[in-house]
């Protein structure tokens, strides 16, 4: 009676270990799995422009193409592949000066600096049409040099393009090809330029509260996520790394601890 007492609670012990192990893997475990969910209200965040950013900005005109053209730099053309042989042509960019300003062509100095890229549009497009230099102007600004970093425990680490004003947490991860098994789900580690220091965020993946509710749900430009690795993962530089997680190991011990027990007792009979 005593053996099986003992080999059912190795087998408990390895049971509640591969379990405990399963919930650190999922995301957003708060959430109902049955019924509706209400969706979580998230205001957005618009990108601003700020000084040493680069500006593709193209003015356009349906009734006059020729006269439009003049507020448009030269194109460049910048080539692919090792053997140059594949080339694309772009507007040269502007560059936002350490004041906050553009210098347009025509027009002149444009403050831009703490702008949405949609207020730069409206902005240049009412000045060609109350300076009468095109009246059907239509603008269309690009920001080419925002970005953030993703590393640590994903599939595709890597410098991802901001191409839109509220990229979140989770685009991010998920154009880096998801966290890989081994990524720490719930402590990923976001670093936010604010005030002139870095400000650390953390983010638990398995609680959708959590991640809507963070502040760096929407990232900015700059912003480093990392995702640290688990505890397998760090234990696989040190000797005998994985053994310790290997189920195979804790059924041996198991049997060894059962054998030492029944021998123990026969020995006791005697």
């Amino acid at each position: 009676m005593r053996l099986h007492s003992l080999f059912a609670l190795g087998l408990s012990l390895f049971m509640w270990s591969a379990c405990d192990s399963y919930q650190k893997v999922p995301y957003f475990q708060d959430l109902a799995e049955t019924g509706e969910t209400p969706i979580l209200k998230v205001n957005p965040e618009v990108l601003r422009l700020e000084p040493g950013d680069k500006l593709n900005i193209v003015v356009s005109s349906a009734l006059t193409p020729e006269q439009a053209a003049q507020f448009n730099l030269p194109l460049q053309s910048s080539y692919i592949g090792v053997t140059g042989h594949a080339a694309t042509q772009t507007s040269m960019p502007y560059q936002v000066d350490t004041k906050g300003d553009i210098d347009f062509p025509v027009v002149g100095k444009i403050r831009v600096a703490g702008l949405s890229r949609e207020e730069v549009e409206e902005q240049i497009k009412d000045i060609l049409i109350k300076q009468k230099l095109l009246n059907d102007a239509m603008v269309t600004v690009e920001v080419l040099n925002h970005y953030v970093n993703v590393l640590g425990e994903v599939n595709k680490p890597g410098r991802i393009n901001i191409t839109k004003d509220n990229l979140t947490i989770l685009e991010a991860i998920s154009m880096s090809g998801d966290l890989t098994i081994m990524g720490e789900r719930q402590n990923v580690l976001v670093l936010r330029k604010e005030n002139g220091v870095q400000k650390p965020y953390r983010v638990d993946l398995s609680s959708a509260k959590n991640v809507y509710s963070s502040p760096v749900y929407q990232l900015k430009q700059d912003d480093i996520v990392y995702v640290q690795p688990n505890k397998t993962r760090q234990r696989e530089s040190t000797p005998w790394s994985n053994s310790w997680q290997n189920p195979g190991i804790y059924l041996s011990m198991t049997s060894v601890l059962v054998s030492v027990a029944v021998l123990l007792i026969n020995v006791f009979k005697k």
